[in-house]
């Protein structure tokens, strides 16, 4: 089921989600309503906390978004093991549509977790590069409570935040 994308600055989003200690139906459930919203809002990943569940479980694509179900990964408990590296590309958050700006992060990320696959969940270690480790980081902040927004310094930060809703206004406006 498609589910309301929770948007900034909903405090659900700075929340700590908590670890997942079995796979019941209600895992499953959120699992398939992670990949439902992310498909729907043609988004590269999707964090728990993003549709109002506390749950330390993420959606992710394996690459660029192609619309396809079967190049989504939901991750478990994930959590970032060794990361090395650096690079700067330009991110953006389906809790702050339309916000984009550039982010430094590790260009090599390790990610140890748990894959949904079917009903099994099974333990994996990811080496991921470029786009698919920074959408993991990405991912995993956010069920950590951290938003691409607190890479920036803080006066740029208050500075898009601010263009960001005066831009949000004219939008609600314009329809």
């Amino acid at each position: 089921m498609v589910r309301r994308v929770r948007i900034y600055p909903d405090p659900i989003l700075r929340e700590v989600a908590a670890p997942v200690d079995r796979l019941d139906d209600r895992v499953r459930a959120l699992a398939r309503d992670l990949i439902d919203t992310m498909l729907a809002n043609e988004g590269l990943g999707l964090s728990s906390n993003q549709i109002g569940e506390l749950l330390r479980v993420i959606a992710v694509y394996k690459g660029e978004f192609t619309g396809k179900e079967d190049e989504t990964q939901i991750l478990i408990n994930p959590e970032v093991i060794y990361y090395e590296g650096e690079e700067v590309d330009e991110e953006g958050c389906l809790s702050f549509p339309g916000l984009y700006f550039d982010v430094r992060r590790p260009y090599l990320a390790v990610v140890k977790a748990l894959e949904l696959r079917e009903d099994d969940l099974v333990p994996v270690e990811i080496t991921a590069t470029g786009l698919y480790a920074r959408v993991l980081q990405h991912e995993i902040d956010h069920i950590n409570g951290i938003l691409y927004i607190d890479y920036l310094e803080p006066k740029t930060r208050a500075k898009k935040l601010r263009e960001w809703k005066e831009s949000l206004k004219k939008q609600r406006l314009s329809t």
